[in-house]
């Protein structure tokens, strides 16, 4: 299963709209088929690892990290040749997030005569899948924030005591790089406009190999520009989330000859409307936003109800000043899904929709069904 997870993981770009998948078929010991899926309108991860197995696939166990669909979409339902692919045994990680069809890939193998257990790896095989599932498929975006302040609670230093458009890295390395894979899963990467005219950063997966469990693909690059009036950019194709009134600026010919797309939005008290930039960005075909963002914007879109799962670095640093969140820490309504050590830094990870619900919904019990 961890190499089904690996391999769902591993893939040229984001799957979405539909979830990462992946499978390998295991005979005697040995693994014999590999297969991930690549996106809409390309093969299932079981049917090509099962296409890999051949007649190798008798008698053997599939392992795959969600259960098989049994419904037709733009590929066949999954189930049925799962059924008739001769394994002996099908080991999942987490049941189909649908409730109008979970479990019934498994009942439909489980009519064929083949063993079913489920529940292995049940919480690394949720998180592969948690934006489709936080999201009921992607009935709208999955809007990730992703903050890092020191233990006293800053962002960064007084700009004042900064270097000139030096990024400032409260985080360490490892915090750093778990962010960049963050990054490959998202397809728009957004920060404010304070941040990209101090740190201008890349908001690519540089930090990364090509080992690494995530797409290899980057992420569109954005700001959050009102007014139209950075001069900053990003030598590749990027994004401004700008205010209505911005559209019809002199300055959008000048931003779209450096490769730049306007996104007009809705305004709110003189800043872009969270909520209108979630659904712009819907509107352009986006499925899952990052915001990497300074207290005001991290703050703006807190308060909006439009965060999924907020992830918060913590540095062992205490910086005594600098740049904090306005009006106070602002209260999360969600869930705290877990705490855990990044090298030398503390991550929290908030989820709007209960994380621990979902795993006891589709995880089940390990060993089920045998």
């Amino acid at each position: 299963m961890a190499e089904a997870l690996r391999l769902a993981g591993r893939i040229p770009a984001r799957p979405w709209p539909n979830p990462p998948v992946g499978a390998v078929v295991v005979r005697d010991g040995r693994v014999v088929g590999r297969g991930a899926h690549l996106g809409t309108g390309t093969d299932h991860a079981e049917a090509v690892a099962l296409r890999e197995a051949g007649p190798l696939a008798k008698g053997a166990t599939l392992y795959c990290t969600l259960e098989p669909c049994n419904h037709q979409g733009r590929r066949p339902a999954c189930a049925p040749m799962v059924a008739s692919s001769g394994i002996a045994r099908l080991v999942i990680g987490v049941r189909d997030p649908n409730p109008r069809v979970a479990g019934g890939g498994l009942e439909a193998v489980r009519r064929a005569g083949v063993a079913v257990e489920s529940g292995v790896l049940a919480s690394e095989a949720l998180e592969l899948v948690w934006p489709f599932v936080a999201t009921r498929a992607f009935e709208r975006p999955f809007v990730l924030l992703k903050t890092a302040t020191s233990r006293d609670g800053f962002f960064a230093p007084l700009p004042a005591t900064r270097a000139a458009t030096t990024p400032h890295y409260l985080t360490g390395i490892d915090a750093r790089r778990d962010a960049h894979r963050l990054r490959r899963w998202s397809d728009v990467v957004a920060v404010g406009e304070a941040t990209l005219r101090q740190d201008r950063p890349r908001l690519d997966g540089r930090l990364l190999g090509p080992s690494e469990p995530c797409p290899a693909d980057d992420a569109v690059p954005a700001c959050v520009d009102t007014d139209l009036s950075l001069d900053e950019g990003w030598p590749r194709p990027f994004w401004v989330f700008a205010g209505r009134a911005a559209a019809s600026s002199p300055r959008r010919p000048e931003v779209e000859r450096r490769q730049g797309t306007v996104v007009p939005c809705d305004e709110r008290e003189g800043h872009v409307d969270p909520v209108s930039l979630v659904r712009e960005f819907a509107r352009r075909g986006g499925h899952c936003l990052m915001l990497e963002a300074g207290p005001r914007l991290s703050r703006a879109f807190l308060d909006a109800g439009v965060v999924d799962r907020w992830i918060a670095y913590v540095a062992p640093a205490t910086l005594g000043q600098g740049e904090t969140w306005p009006r106070g820490t602002p209260a999360w309504s969600g869930h705290v899904t877990r705490i855990e050590r990044v090298g030398e830094d503390e991550k929290t990870v908030f989820d709007r929709m209960s994380f621990e619900a979902a795993l006891a919904d589709m995880g089940g019990a390990a060993g089920e069904g045998r």
